[in-house]
């Protein structure tokens, strides 16, 4: 017979008889022993020619994982937001800029990075006898990246005439290969194989193909695969990679590519008179020691290979050269962490008091650069001030 003469075929069919009974055995011991995040499933993206894609306007779901079940209510211009007008007298307007840190993961809109950052500006402008009114308009969608940000102000700045333009960046935002999305492509959609298929539908439904996805990931084998599959593309950088202290070259080169797109969008502010300010959204990684912990000690690495401020360095840098205020969070998100935990635990995202924590401190970090409205909008950026 074939089988006797074709090893990987018995162990094929081996595999085939064995599995239907290990998978439901693998869910269940999962669920009970080492609960997962599953992807959230939400299905209220839409294609936008000018942004590359946006939330269906008016649109109602909710980002349910173990530790939120959050409501995500689109207003009518697609955003995760209320409704607005026309900018009244009096008030400060701040259009925020982001991917899903910035969008408000797993959390009400109230405890967003908007409204906490709305709070906190209005409460120091209030405490200072500052009669302006401050709004902070989220302009952030998730998986949102600086290829987006610059289309984004297109798309928004004409109708809501910010003061100034807040973009949260994340180090896991170099990636702009959505800058290819062609007219009438779902943002992950298209022509995707039946494999991609699969992943997506057990991503959202199996906490133990969860588990198995982080597993491959931090062993390194998803990395081999990847790069067997896509040799030389965006795919082969991996977070972890971008705090190496010798990290690869075409590390360099997309963050390259994100900040050409921060440059278009900075030029397109200062042509129509609006300040763009910048912040460093940390990952996990950078704040939570514990987790920082794991992570080496699955890679087998040593503490002199990670330089966990190296990307704050490289974007500060940036921000310097192009003349754009740059605020940081890190040492307040790391101050904070070590006394009440600011991030989810089975999530990389910020929990709610990890965004008050960097409301707080941005804040602050605002005031003390004299930056709008504590300044005159116009004329010489306040940073040069500060960095001189």
């Amino acid at each position: 017979m074939v089988f006797n003469r074709s090893p990987w075929m018995r162990r094929l069919l081996l595999m085939t008889v064995i599995a239907p009974l290990v998978l439901p055995w693998g869910e269940v011991l999962t669920r009970v022993l080492f609960p997962q995040n599953v992807d959230p499933r939400m299905d209220i993206y839409r294609f936008d020619p000018d942004v590359g894609y946006t939330y269906v306007p008016n649109a109602r779901s909710y980002e349910k994982g173990k530790e939120y079940n959050a409501l995500y209510q689109i207003n009518s211009l697609g955003l995760r937001d209320r409704e607005y007008g026309a900018k009244e007298r009096g008030v400060f307007r701040v259009l925020l800029l982001g991917d899903s840190f910035c969008v408000g993961h797993g959390l009400p809109i109230e405890d967003s990075l908007p409204r906490q950052m709305q709070r906190s500006l209005q409460e120091i402008a209030d405490s200072d006898g500052n009669p302006v009114r401050v709004e902070v308009i989220n302009g952030a969608v998730a998986g949102y990246s600086p290829y987006n940000y610059w289309k984004a102000y297109r798309r928004w700045g004409p109708f809501f005439k910010p003061d100034v333009v807040f973009v949260g960046l994340s180090p896991d935002d170099y990636d702009c290969s959505n800058e290819n999305l062609i007219v009438g492509q779902h943002p992950g959609g298209g022509q995707e194989l039946s494999i991609k298929r699969l992943r997506k539908w057990l991503s959202w439904n199996s906490e133990f193909y969860i588990l198995l996805r982080n597993f491959f990931y931090y062993s390194d084998l998803m990395e081999r695969i990847t790069l067997r599959e896509s040799p030389g593309g965006v795919e082969n950088d991996t977070e972890l990679e971008l705090y190496m202290v010798s990290h690869r070259e075409n590390v360099g080169k997309v963050w390259a590519k994100a900040f050409s797109y921060v440059q278009k969008l900075r030029k397109e502010t200062e042509a129509d008179g609006v300040m763009l300010i910048m912040t460093k959204i940390p990952l996990k990684m950078e704040i939570d020691s514990e987790q920082y912990r794991q992570v080496l000690a699955s890679k087998g690495l040593k503490n002199d290979q990670i330089d966990l401020d190296q990307q704050t360095r490289e974007i500060a840098a940036f921000s310097q050269k192009e003349d754009i205020p740059f605020l940081d969070p890190c040492p307040a998100l790391r101050k904070r962490n070590t006394e009440v935990r600011c991030y989810f635990v089975l999530d990389g995202h910020w929990n709610a008091e990890g965004i008050r924590t960097a409301a707080n401190s941005l804040a602050r970090e605002w005031k003390d650069l004299k930056l709008p409205p504590w300044s005159p909008l116009g004329g010489l950026n306040p940073f040069i001030n500060v960095i001189e």
